[in-house]
């Protein structure tokens, strides 16, 4: 499992990953790595970020994404820019097919679960989906209004961003035998009164203030399973990038030779 965090503000998309990557062997040992799990889309302002497992019938995230950009090349005519006004979406369908078809054929029961942030050309706000595999599930994420999206690990995040572990919470009240009404009156009280995110975010701060915010939840996660008993499964470093309408910026990016497929140049 890792953490992926994205960010969907009124002045861009930010979205960042940790790196680290467990890898099992049949004679039960482990070993982790650092590994890109934030891909470029080509040269366009779209980025793929992932959880869970991390290949598919012999081709890791990146390989998955490079041919994605193949046939999502191939499709629009070799040209990136003809893909139009819902280039964010169709980048998100080409990789549920691709990499969904290479699951089933593999016949896969492991999941990974991939966010696609970015702008369309001509578009003046972010988009966000969401692709669930193997069962190649598309939904959008996109809200009319700022929002944050959290996958994978997340606890230590939520926990502070609504003031409390909410599940938990939810937890105690049940097994107490309080009334569903009354537990989520409870739940709306705690959140009202000591959550640190809803109330207390800038929801229209610079794109820079809002690469921080997701940096600084990234490290939280991560430190927090560094601290906890057992092994982590979060870790250093951080890829986060920036997307607006001027294009996509890199902030961390420790894997640059790794973190984006081969440009196609338009028509």
């Amino acid at each position: 499992m890792s953490v992926m965090i994205c960010f969907v503000a009124r002045t861009g998309v930010v979205l960042g990953t940790d790196s680290r990557v467990t890898t099992r062997f049949a004679e039960g040992e482990t070993r982790e790595d650092a590994y890109p799990k934030l891909v470029q889309f080509g040269s366009l302002p779209v980025a793929l970020g992932m959880v869970g497992v991390g290949a598919y019938g012999g081709l890791d995230f990146r390989a998955l994404v490079a041919e994605t950009h193949r046939r999502f090349c191939r499709a629009q005519g070799a040209a990136e820019a003809a893909a139009g006004g819902e280039t964010v979406e169709a980048v998100a369908r080409m990789f549920a097919e691709t990499a969904g078809g290479l699951a089933r054929d593999a016949g896969a029961s492991a999941e990974m679960d991939v966010l696609v942030a970015g702008y369309s050309p001509g578009g003046a706000f972010g988009e966000l989906f969401e692709v669930r595999l193997p069962t190649g599930e598309v939904t959008s994420q996109t809200r009319t209004s700022p929002t944050f999206v959290w996958r994978g690990q997340t606890e230590a995040v939520k926990t502070l961003w609504w003031g409390a572990n909410l599940g938990a919470l939810q937890a105690s009240l049940d097994e107490a035998g309080v009334a569903p009404e009354t537990a989520r009156a409870v739940a709306d009280g705690v959140k009202r009164r000591v959550a640190w995110g809803p109330e207390r975010t800038n929801w229209g701060m610079p794109l820079s203030s809002a690469v921080d915010l997701v940096r600084f939840q990234l490290e939280l996660q991560i430190a927090y399973e560094r601290f906890m008993p057992g092994r982590g499964t979060c870790g250093p470093p951080t890829q986060i990038v920036a997307i607006n309408d001027a294009g996509l910026r890199w902030m961390d990016n420790p894997f640059e030779a790794f973190s984006q497929v081969a440009r196609t140049p338009s028509r």
